[in-house]
C-alpha cells in the first residue's frame, strides 16, 4: 500500500475494483448530502480541508447537508470520485449551469461581453523534481500547479483548468474559451438579431505575439496590456491628437504598434494601441484587437481597468476564502521531461558542429593536454618529497629547482593554450558554454507529472460556493 500512496492514477487504476466502491451503493438522496457536505467546507473548516471536518466546527454539517459527515466518510467519496475520472466533466457541466445562472439574471444590453482572463498559482511542496513555475506570494520558482480561470464580466468564476508548472494564459485561454463556447453562444445574443463580441480581457501575461496571432485568427477580440520592454517609439505609427480620457483623470493617445514575433524572426504584428498617461505621471500600453469604429478608445481604456473592481478584487477574496491557493491532494508519475530532451538534442547536435569546426585546434589542445598532464603528474613526486612547514615548502637545492623548472613548463603548456583558444574565442566560449549547460541538465531527463485530479474536483465545489457568495 505504501509504495501506491503517491502514484497516479493511471498506475492505480488498473487494479481498481469498481463494482466494491461505495459510491455505487449510495441514492440519490444520499449522493446530494455527500455533494452538499463538500460544497460547504468553506464554512464548516477554517482552512477547507476535509480533515478539519472532525473539529467541532464540522457538526454545523448536520444542518446544512442534513447528516453530520465525518472526514473519513467525506474523503472517501472524493476519492470515489477521483478513481471516476470525471473532473474535466464536473469542471464543464459546472461552468454550464453558471453560465446560465448568472446569463439568466443578466441580460445582455450590450453588443460587447468582457471575460477576464485570470490564473492562480498553487505551491507544490515536493522533493522530486516536477514541472515549475513562479509562485508570486512566495517570491520564488518552485514545483507548482497553475490554474487559467475565465470570469464573466461580472467577475464569477465560470471555467478553469489546471496545469503542471507555468500556463501559458493565452494559449490554453483560448482551447478554454472553444470549450465552453457552445454554452457562451446560447446565452450571448440579443433577441437573434445580431451575436455579441466576446472580448477577453487579460493582464500582461497574455501579450506575446503568437498568443495575440492566435487570437486574431480564432476570431477572438482581446484586451490586453504590455510590457514595457514591448514599447519603443520606432515601433509606433499613426499617431492620433491627444484626449482626455472620459472616465478617469488620464490623456489617451491612439496609435498603431508593429511587434514582431520572437518565436518567427522577422513578423511582424500590427494592431490597434491606446497609450495611458495617467495625471499622477505612470504611462501604460494597452492594446486591442477591436476596430476604433466599433470600440471607442475610452471604453478600451474602461474595459481593461475594470478588471481589479469587478474580477480582480473578487478573485483575491476568492482564493483566500475558499482556499483556493491550496493544493488539495496529488499523485506524480515520472515521464520523459520533453522539453529537456529536445534540448539536450540541440545542446549535442550544437557542440558536435563547433567540435567538427574546431577539429584541427582541438587536436592540437588535446596533443598539449597530454604532455600537460605528464608534467603535472611529475611535479606532484616532487610536491610529495616536500615539507610544508611555517608557510614555506622544504626541498633540496636540486629538487627545489627541477620543481621550479617544472611549474614554468606547465604554465608554458597552460599559455600555449590559451594562445590556441584566443585564435577563435568566440566558437571556443559558446563551445564551453554548450558544455556546461549540457552537463547542467543531462541528469534532468524525467521528471514527475502531478495528477490534478482531486484538486479539480474540490475546485469545482468551491467556485460554486464562491459564486454564491
Amino acid at each position: 500500500v505504501s509504495n501506491l500512496r503517491f502514484k497516479s492514477i493511471d498506475e492505480k487504476i488498473t487494479n481498481k475494483r469498481f463494482n466494491s466502491m461505495r459510491i455505487f451503493s449510495l441514492t440519490r438522496e444520499s449522493l446530494m448530502r455527500h455533494t452538499l457536505a463538500l460544497f460547504s467546507l468553506p464554512i464548516v473548516t477554517s482552512n477547507g480541508k476535509v480533515r478539519s471536518v472532525d473539529n467541532p466546527r464540522g457538526n454545523a454539517l448536520e444542518y446544512l447537508c442534513g447528516f453530520n459527515y465525518k472526514a473519513s466518510t467525506l474523503d472517501m467519496h472524493i476519492r470515489d470520485l477521483k478513481y471516476l475520472q470525471m473532473s474535466n466533466l464536473l469542471i464543464e457541466t459546472t461552468a454550464k449551469f453558471w453560465i446560465d445562472f448568472w446569463n439568466s439574471r443578466t441580460k445582455f444590453d450590450n453588443i460587447f461581453a468582457c471575460y477576464y482572463i485570470d490564473g492562480n498559482t498553487k505551491a507544490l511542496w515536493s522533493s522530486k523534481p516536477c514541472h515549475k513555475g513562479k509562485v508570486t506570494m512566495l517570491g520564488r520558482v518552485m514545483n507548482c500547479l497553475e490554474q487559467v480561470f475565465i470570469h464573466d464580466g461580472k467577475g464569477h468564476p465560470l471555467y478553469f483548468q489546471t496545469f503542471n508548472g507555468h500556463a501559458d494564459f493565452g494559449e490554453n485561454a483560448l482551447k478554454m474559451f472553444d470549450q465552453i463556447s457552445k454554452y457562451l453562444e446560447k446565452n450571448t445574443d440579443l433577441g437573434n438579431q445580431f451575436a455579441v463580441n466576446r472580448i477577453l480581457i487579460m493582464d500582461a501575461a497574455g501579450n506575446g505575439v503568437s498568443t495575440l496571432r492566435e487570437m486574431t485568427k480564432s476570431g477572438y477580440n482581446f484586451i490586453t496590456m504590455l510590457d514595457s520592454n514591448q514599447i519603443n517609439d520606432r515601433k509606433v505609427k499613426f499617431v492620433s491628437e491627444k484626449k482626455k480620457y472620459e472616465f478617469g483623470d488620464a490623456f489617451l493617445t491612439e496609435y498603431t504598434i508593429e511587434l514582431e514575433d520572437s518565436l518567427e524572426k522577422g513578423y511582424i504584428y500590427a494592431t490597434r494601441a491606446v497609450q495611458v498617461n495617467w495625471d499622477n505621471g505612470r504611462t501604460c500600453v494597452l492594446i486591442t484587437s477591436l476596430p476604433q469604429s466599433i470600440f471607442s478608445t475610452d471604453n478600451v481604456v474602461k474595459s481593461y481597468f475594470d478588471r481589479w473592481p469587478a474580477q480582480e478584487l473578487s478573485f483575491k477574496d476568492m482564493k483566500s476564502g475558499v482556499n483556493i491557493n491550496r493544493i488539495v491532494g496529488f499523485t506524480k508519475k515520472l515521464i520523459d521531461n520533453e522539453k529537456v530532451l529536445l534540448k539536450i538534442e540541440e545542446l549535442q547536435g550544437a557542440t558536435n558542429r563547433i567540435e567538427k569546426e574546431l577539429e584541427l585546434p582541438l587536436k592540437k589542445i588535446k596533443g598539449i593536454e597530454r604532455t600537460l598532464q605528464l608534467k603535472i603528474d611529475e611535479e606532484r613526486i616532487y610536491r610529495e618529497r616536500s615539507i610544508v612547514a611555517k608557510g614555506e615548502r622544504k626541498l633540496s637545492e636540486l629538487d627545489a629547482k627541477n620543481l621550479k623548472d617544472i611549474q614554468s613548463e606547465i604554465n608554458s603548456l597552460k599559455r600555449k593554450i590559451k594562445s590556441i583558444e584566443m585564435d577563435d574565442e568566440k566558437s571556443f566560449n559558446s563551445l564551453k558554454n554548450k558544455k556546461s549547460e549540457l552537463a547542467r541538465i543531462i541528469d534532468k531527463k524525467k521528471i514527475y507529472s502531478v495528477d490534478v485530479e482531486l484538486d479539480q474536483i474540490m475546485t469545482c465545489f468551491k467556485i460554486s460556493f464562491a459564486n454564491i457568495c
